[in-house]
Order: structure tokens, then sequence, then C-alpha cells
């Protein structure tokens, strides 16, 4: 597998923010050396997702703007691409499209949509991608990479089963490697160890082995914490999952240390499985700030 060019990290909010709140955050992402703000697409959240994204292009210059993810379900393909391309014009090519398939129960009881298997969920995200893809690179000019302003916006997919993940390697720019989900949240911690994700590398590697170039491949952390005595915080993370501090470090999900400890942990699984676009949640932007800073572009 192509060794990535360099880090890139990004923040993920969950919408849950005042206006005042998002704009301040695009803006501090972006003085704090952040490549990207993502944002989650929930029913319940405050604030939409792609609106918000158009105001927090706005209020940057640099900073890429996208979804952590759209649910697929929820929205027309064709209408999905013809807000895409819009927000990646009227940003300046800087919006990153991330779609899936829909795994969140509430969001379907919310809207009156029928919570379909999953293999229903995954070929209606298929067909969406292909048509995505397809209007897309018309509305571009034909161009099909990523060329910013001139170009398509980037699609991420993630996921954690192998169907999903077979898919984002095949159609994606960027894959995200996730722990799995149930209906109602997370369901299996141990899907984020380190023999799970050597497997799922191994999908992800099989199937976009012909492909040129490789995928990005995208780590999202779920929790993050980094202090000068990390050892209560993760003493208390590890009660509150049930696991020890030994076992709670073995979890990709998780990432606690001093600034020293968290950098060598993101060197070390970008060296074991490639992973060298780092998410983490908005809500510890200024304390992994000098994680950024000494990573950006190595």
């Amino acid at each position: 597998m192509p060794q990535p060019h360099g880090f890139e990290f990004a923040l993920v909010s969950d919408g849950d923010t005042t206006e005042k709140e998002w704009r301040e955050l695009a803006r501090r992402a972006e003085d704090l050396g952040y490549d990207a703000l993502l944002i989650s697409d929930h029913v319940d959240q405050r604030l939409a997702p792609v609106p918000a994204l158009a105001a927090a292009a706005e209020v940057t210059g640099r900073l890429v703007v996208g979804t952590y993810v759209l649910n697929n379900d929820l929205r027309n393909p064709l209408m999905l691409a013809r807000d895409a391309a819009t927000l990646h014009a009227l940003s300046e090519g800087r919006f990153q499209l991330g779609l899936g398939a829909g795994w969140y129960r509430v969001d379907y009881e919310r809207t009156g949509i029928a919570f379909e298997p999953g293999r229903v969920r995954h070929e209606r995200l298929r067909e969406a991608v292909a048509l995505c893809r397809s209007h897309l690179a018309v509305r571009a000019g034909g161009e099909e990479e990523p060329t910013g302003r001139h170009g398509r916006p980037p699609l991420l997919l993630g996921g954690t089963r192998r169907r999903m993940l077979s898919l984002a390697a095949r159609e994606a720019d960027i894959v995200s490697v996730v722990p799995a989900l149930g209906p109602d949240g997370p369901t299996d911690l141990d899907d984020s160890s380190p023999a799970r994700l050597d497997e799922k590398i191994a999908w992800v590697r099989a199937e976009a082995a012909a492909r040129e170039p490789f995928p990005r491949l995208n780590h999202l952390v779920w929790e993050c914490f980094v202090a000068p005595r990390p050892g209560p915080v993760e003493e208390a993370l590890a009660r509150a999952v049930g696991r020890t501090p030994e076992q709670l470090r073995e979890l990709a999900c998780f990432l606690v240390g001093t600034a020293a400890q968290v950098r060598e942990t993101l060197w070390a699984r970008r060296e074991r499985w490639g992973f060298g676009y780092v998410t983490v949640p908005a809500a510890t932007a200024e304390r992994f700030a000098p994680i950024v800073a000494g990573l950006k572009g190595r």
C-alpha cells in the first residue's frame, strides 16, 4: 500500500452548537492548523449539515468543510449531488462529501422512514454513490479527480463490515474505518482492537490494490484526551467502558496520553494501518492542537 503523503487532521462536531459558536469553531479550527471541519447528520441535532457548512466556508479561507456522514436514506441522491456541487463551488473547492447507509434508529423514527435491514440500506447507498459520482463528474466537466474548484468534491465512505469497506475501497477517495455501530449506538468496542483493524485494512487493501491514487485512510477517534498527567483520565475512561487502562490503550477508538505519547501512538497507527487522516471530536480542538502542530505534513 502506498505511504500517505503526510498527516491531515479534522475536527468533527455533532452540530449541537449555537450559530455564533459554530462560526467561532470554524475560525478557531483554521487558526489552530486543522485541515477540515466536519459535521455529523442526525435529525435531532441543532444545525443542519449543508447550510452549517456553507456558513463555515464563508468565515474561513483554507479550511475544508465536510459531512461525517450524511444519511443516504434521508436524501434523494440527485438532489444531494446538487447540494454537494453547489457547496463545493461556493466554498471554492473546499467541500468533502461524507456519505453513509444510515444506522441510528432515532433518525428513522423521527422521519417516519422504514429502518430496513443493513443489506437493503447498503444497496441503496451503492446506487446513490454511482448516481452522485456521475452527476458530480458532469457538473465538474467530466473531471474524475477531486481537483478542487474545477473538479468534483472528494467522497468519504466509512464502515466496519466487509461489504461496506469493500464498497468504500472501490469508490471513495477517503476510506474511514469505524468500530461497530448498532441501531442505538456502539455495540462492540473490541471491533477497534489491533487484530480486527488488521483484518479490516486487509480488506481495503485487497479491494483498492489496483486503484491509483490509493484512497486516503481516515482514523476516527471517539474519545480523545491530551494532558500532562493523563493517568486519572485514562483510569476513569477505562472504568466507564469496562476495560483496564492497558486494554483501553489497545482500542483505536480512544486516544489518551501526553502530547508525546499521543504523537507516538498516531505514528504507530499510521505505520501499521496507514491512518494518515485523523479525525477527533471538536471538543478537544484546543488540547489536540499541539499534536496537529507537531505532526502536520509529516
